[in-house]
């Protein structure tokens, strides 16, 4: 692996598979204790303090990253290897079902949905999601498709919160299985 990434070879080294920055607990800027959570450019313009209390905020890494930046947001070298952010597979069934990660609810179907489709990241990136849904997992499925799609709600860390990746607003969840009955 050492050498395809050395020598670049996007035969070898296909890319990687991650999760979310966002949901690093100092990804943004912010203050924890005003519930104040800043792009690097917005505390910029503040002068790198809380709009609502006037103290100075935690600064996180993305305003790191800005400042030795040497090229625009989103600029990806020519030579740069693929990666695809995705949500672990008991997270979106917890989203899905609407209970924790931990739940038997989860840990049920999580093992069903391995013993009938196969291993995890299998089903986060290449199950077909008509086949989830021939067997029952239309919610999933659309969950899937937006995972795949980069198209989910991202709330980003900041001064040690956590961040938050969803795939539903709460209310789209709700019409979703009102749907599909």
């Amino acid at each position: 692996m050492r050498d395809a990434l050395k020598t670049k070879d996007h035969k070898r080294f296909l890319g990687t598979i991650e999760f979310f920055p966002e949901e690093g607990k100092y990804h943004y800027d912010g203050h924890r204790a005003c519930s104040r959570c800043m792009s690097p450019e917005e505390t910029r313009s503040l002068s790198g303090l809380c709009p609502a209390c006037g103290k100075k905020v935690t600064v996180g890494v993305m305003h790191r990253v800005a400042l030795l930046s040497d090229r625009e947001a989103g600029c990806k070298p020519q030579q740069a290897f693929p990666f695809l952010s995705s949500i672990p597979m008991s997270e979106v069934l917890g989203e899905v079902y609407g209970v924790g990660v931990k739940s038997k609810k989860v840990a049920q179907h999580y093992q069903k949905l391995l013993e009938t489709f196969g291993n995890e990241f299998f089903i986060l990136r290449d199950c077909s999601l008509s086949q989830l849904k021939e067997a029952g997992y239309s919610l999933l499925a659309e969950a899937l498709k937006r995972i795949r799609a980069g198209k989910v709600h991202i709330s980003p860390g900041y001064d040690g919160a956590y961040g938050v990746i969803k795939v539903f607003e709460p209310w789209e969840r709700r019409e979703n299985q009102l749907a599909l009955f």
